[in-house]
């Protein structure tokens, strides 16, 4: 019997090698990740409801068939059935190693990005993104590409992170001190929503972001203005102050128009009366905004706990900030 098992299995082996060479092949001539995972998705579905239909109606059948009529009837005594346990273990057995194929195919397929791609950046943060672009631009919660293959290099500032594009059906985390990466085939212009899908902290579900995707000529015209923006973005302190913040990441944690995230929000805060852990009221001015931004756990306001980092800037740095916060109303 074991001989037989063994030539059975030898068989199925041989049979089935054919069918997965084909398969890995096929997953390899396919350059759409969305169409290759949505496809692969499918096949795994159709195998489950295959799988679940050939258990579960023979087994209610046989509930009824073969329950006990009487308290004193005794079922059948079987042995078994060699034929049946061959069968059952050599298809299960072929239909993994095809699986099992085009699921490696399809990842590997994934991983490998096309030579004709442009590289950007994203880099996690509690509790946001930020985006660089191959020119050096930096936006937050929002990567703006031309269509095309893109891949985005990943790290972490804190915590690990994940970048979750679902539209696009891929997703990597994104891990302090090391540099993962994705890459996604932009074809149609249009806002794609980004998430973190690996839970970071209190923030995490206010860290949503999105990918842009423009026409080539839109995306140029777009690169050029944010340029010329950057070098006028130095004429006044306030204006200084406003990039100041966007590159340091504050709007990740801090609303300007209102809304209350992981910190509160920054528009209308000067000249703002709030109250500290220990009970004491200040007035948010220039001095205590430089404080704030240089020890964040020195004067605690109240209800927001010690998430926000220190950050060392130059005292017109500091004073840049200040001015741009007394503008937002």
């Amino acid at each position: 019997m074991l001989k037989q098992v063994l030539r059975f299995l030898t068989a199925a082996l041989v049979v089935s090698m054919p069918y997965a060479a084909a398969a890995a092949e096929r997953a390899k001539r396919v350059v759409d990740p969305v169409k290759s995972w949505d496809e692969h998705f499918m096949t795994w579905s159709v195998v489950a409801t295959v799988v679940y239909l050939i258990v579960t109606l023979p087994l209610i059948y046989f509930v009824f068939k073969y329950k006990r009529r009487h308290k004193d009837e005794n079922g059948a005594y079987i042995v078994g059935n060699a034929g049946l346990e061959i069968l059952w273990t050599i298809v299960p057995m072929i239909t993994i190693i095809l699986l099992g194929v085009q699921s490696w195919a399809v990842f590997n397929d994934l991983r490998e990005v096309p030579k004709d791609h442009i590289e950007v950046k994203a880099v996690g943060f509690m509790f946001g993104f930020e985006m660089y672009t191959p020119e050096g631009i930096m936006t937050l919660n929002e990567l703006r590409v031309p269509v095309g293959n893109v891949k985005v290099n990943l790290t972490s500032k804190d915590v690990i992170h994940d970048f979750a594009l679902p539209a696009f059906r891929t997703r990597e985390d994104m891990v302090p001190g090391e540099n993962t990466y994705l890459w996604f085939s932009a074809k149609e212009p249009g806002e794609y929503p980004v998430y973190c899908a690996e839970f970071c902290g209190s923030g995490h579900s206010s860290m949503l972001a999105k990918v842009i995707v423009m026409k080539k000529d839109d995306y140029e015209a777009w690169v050029k203005s944010k340029q010329a923006e950057s070098m006028t973005a130095a004429a006044t302190p306030d204006a200084k102050g406003k990039q100041l913040v966007e590159r340091l990441a504050c709007l990740g944690c801090h609303g300007i128009a209102g809304e209350t995230k992981a910190g509160p929000a920054l528009n209308g805060v000067m000249g703002k009366s709030v109250e500290l852990e220990d009970g004491t009221k200040v007035v948010v001015d220039e001095a205590f905004v430089i404080e704030k931004i240089a020890d964040p756990k020195a004067k605690p306001v109240k209800g927001y706990g010690h998430m926000m980092p220190p950050n060392a800037l130059a005292k017109e740095d500091y004073e840049a900030i200040a001015a741009y916060l007394k503008t937002i109303k």
